[in-house]
């Protein structure tokens, strides 16, 4: 964690107040401060070093009036996209005001009819998943009301343009630019090949029922949070009021970014 401590010294350095999550704050070698998923709402600005796990993990209960930067230590990262080699001048760059702020849209859920779970703010996807050896479940999906399809499959994915490079990609869903107003929709090893995935406008409330599953169904929340489901119960989802801000360099592209991580038009020697 020597990167962390190199942010830490340089942000005390220039006379800010650095609290650390309690999770973190022995390895930066500072005091104990809230839980990770409080921190946002202490603070002006979250600086998240690690991998896109730790960003969500991190940015799970900041309000949209602080913002978080990334800097990678994990493997892919899109959220966090800051390279860990350019740290300093990163940093430098947001003390002085030489960055920008992105607006990332996340989901707002609630789960149950009733006695109501929620609400939970989600950033990249809300899963409806099987355990590994239960059998395929069904699963009703209605978009602002009206009945889209019954889905017979391993689970479904339902996702932000910001999620749509994480599970959703994986599965076979489409990439889709963060700055669209849009929610995908993506059936995971669907048993009906004609059931695509669907990119639907971010202003419609995606109802999600369990028809039918087996013990070992579950919800995750952006893999933060896991809620088991049982059948007929209902999950609902729309685009929150509140949300994120991503600092970002003025010269990063979304673009580029793909290009780079999944790298694209590159050939082996």
């Amino acid at each position: 964690m020597s990167l962390g401590r190199r942010v830490v010294g340089q942000l005390l350095g220039h006379g800010v107040q650095v609290p650390a999550d309690c999770e973190s704050a022995a390895v930066l070698g500072l005091p104990p401060g809230p839980p990770r998923a409080a921190l946002g709402r202490s603070v002006d600005l979250v600086v998240v070093v690690g991998g896109d796990g730790t960003f969500l993990s991190a940015a799970h209960g900041c309000p949209q009036s602080t913002p978080v930067a990334g800097i990678n230590m994990g493997t892919l990262g899109f959220l966090t996209e800051h390279p860990p080699d350019g740290a300093e001048e990163f940093i430098g760059d947001v003390l002085a005001g030489r960055v920008e702020l992105q607006r990332r849209d996340r989901l707002e859920v609630r789960v149950g009819e009733g006695e109501v779970s929620g609400p939970f703010l989600v950033l990249n996807d809300v899963v409806i998943n099987k355990a590994a050896l239960a059998r395929m479940i069904s699963i009703n999906v209605e978009v602002a009301g009206e009945h889209l399809s019954l889905y017979r499959a391993d689970g479904l994915i339902l996702a932000t343009p910001t999620g749509s490079t994480a599970y959703n990609l994986s599965a076979g869903g489409p990439i889709v630019h963060p700055g669209l107003a849009a929610l995908v929709i993506t059936p995971i090893c669907p048993h009906t090949l004609s059931n695509r995935p669907l990119v639907v406008p971010s202003g419609l409330e995606v109802m999600v029922t369990l028809v039918r599953g087996d013990e070992g169904v579950y919800l995750t929340l952006d893999g933060q949070q896991g809620l088991p489901l049982r059948a007929g119960q209902v999950v609902r989802v729309r685009v929150a009021e509140e949300p994120l801000w991503m600092v970002r360099d003025r010269s990063a592209s979304f673009f580029s970014t793909l290009h780079q991580k999944l790298k694209w038009g590159e050939r082996e020697a």
